[in-house]
């Protein structure tokens, strides 16, 4: 059985300004497999600075691999190890196949995967060039019944952060959560800083406010501010997953975060969230700004995460151009998950 490819370019509205530099377009390709009349889709959308392979080794290793139908969860992830040192490529063929098998079992993925809850709850990405732009964006988000806000820090000053933050802060109220992402931007010194100097704003959790190999500053930093701490990035390095959970004398993050594309797939995403709820950890779900088969197969896999009281970051249809609505575009702040065989997309 062979892999159909399709190349997909996504363009964004305007860039998305992060710590690692503007983020205007995604390259991908879409995957699609047929067996007996029915097709199986996955995405595969590299985003190399933040932990997957080039879109270059993604397409070598996609274009002449053939794949089987699988029956079961075991069966897939024996059968994917090949793929290993290309994680946004696994992600792509396992959503296929997982799709694929199914439709064969006429249920959504979600329950291919475990016992699945249908209400999905999710964070808007808010921004803007100046503290009134930013403060509109999220009077809309709030205004369309989004409880948690996320914006992106580490692209300027801490202090030039800081004066927005307390402007959506002051317009938003005390009970809208308020994350931050750093996308890995700051020094440990400027961490400490910044986040002690945050803390009457009630942030939420800081994402990946330290480099993403440096797992002892994200310790510290952890450890000495008192803002929760998300791991990101860092999980994007395969030997670091481990050393980020594990007390020494204390975990390296309090919160995983958890991307199917950069973590290989929606069943090793959903290993790491188990043993993150079995070490007191919280996680939760999000993507690297993919297409809309990526993000059904995300909100699949948040639909069956241990309990959390963290949105997901599966809010990203408005963000880019000529995009439409589809099932998984959320409505007051949530995600419905269909229930209709395959991603429901």
């Amino acid at each position: 059985m062979k892999l159909e490819l399709r190349p997909i370019t996504l363009r964004l509205k305007k860039p998305l300004n992060t710590s690692r530099g503007p983020l205007k377009e995604r390259v991908g390709l879409e995957l699609r497999v047929e067996h007996e009349g029915l097709v199986g889709r996955g995405e595969a959308f590299p985003l190399q600075a933040f932990g997957t392979e080039s879109f270059a080794d993604a397409e070598s290793v996609l274009k002449n691999l053939s794949v089987e139908p699988i029956e079961s969860i075991d069966e897939l992830s024996h059968s994917l190890t090949a793929l290993e040192a290309t994680p946004a490529a696994r992600f792509g063929v396992e959503c296929a196949l997982l799709e694929l098998l199914a439709r064969r079992r006429g249920v959504p993925v979600a329950l291919l995967l475990g016992e699945a809850h249908s209400v999905i709850p999710v964070n808007a990405l808010i921004e803007g060039p100046d503290a009134d732009a930013l403060v509109e964006s999220a009077r809309q988000a709030v205004a369309a019944g989004f409880k948690t806000l996320k914006f992106k820090v580490g692209a300027k000053t801490v202090s030039l952060d800081a004066q927005r933050l307390h402007a959506v802060r002051l317009a938003v109220g005390p009970d809208i959560a308020l994350r931050i992402d750093a996308n890995g931007g700051w020094s440990e010194g400027t961490a400490r800083s910044a986040l002690r100097g945050l803390e009457s704003l009630n942030i939420e959790l800081c994402e990946q406010p330290v480099a993403s190999h440096d797992i002892e500053g994200l310790r510290r930093v952890s450890d000495l501010v008192p803002i929760p701490v998300a791991a990101d990035e860092a999980l994007g390095i395969r030997s670091h997953r481990s050393r980020v959970m594990v007390s020494d004398p204390r975990p390296a993050a309090k919160i995983l975060v958890l991307k199917p594309a950069v973590l290989g797939g929606l069943i090793p995403s959903l290993e790491l969230a188990r043993e993150a709820s079995a070490a007191g950890l919280g996680s939760y779900v999000t993507t690297t700004m993919d297409g809309a088969i990526s993000r059904a197969a995300a909100a699949h896999l948040a639909a069956v995460l241990p309990p959390s009281k963290y949105a997901h970051g599966l809010s990203t249809t408005e963000l880019f151009d000529g995009l439409p609505a589809d099932g998984f575009t959320p409505k007051n702040g949530v995600i419905t998950l269909p229930d209709v065989p395959g991603w429901g997309v």
